[in-house]
């Protein structure tokens, strides 16, 4: 005879939740692919805008049209780029 504890875990176990997918490395929901994507999209935009900020009031400060601008700016597309590599490079890692 079961239990109820017993009884409620085997029919969580049995329960097909259809917003979870199977694909054979364990059960992903879509929010969790919604968060890693909003992870990566925060990881290259954030060093872009700020590089583009500190560069624009560099200029500001010093008179110097857009040096620091585009200086600034292509450090932080690379710099996105970089935090992006790192994230999928952990991501598909972590899948294997």
């Amino acid at each position: 005879m079961l239990n109820d504890e017993q009884r409620e875990k085997e029919r969580i176990s049995d329960h097909k939740d259809p917003r979870v997918q199977k694909n054979g490395k364990g059960n992903h929901s879509g929010l969790e692919a919604t968060v890693m994507v909003s992870q990566l999209g925060l990881a290259v935009a954030i060093p872009i805008v700020l590089g583009a900020l500190a560069g624009r009031w560099l200029d500001g400060k010093f008179g110097t049209g857009m040096i620091f601008f585009l200086i600034l700016l292509c450090l932080g597309i690379a710099g996105g780029l970089t935090g992006a590599y790192h994230q999928i490079t952990a991501i598909v890692r972590g899948k294997k």
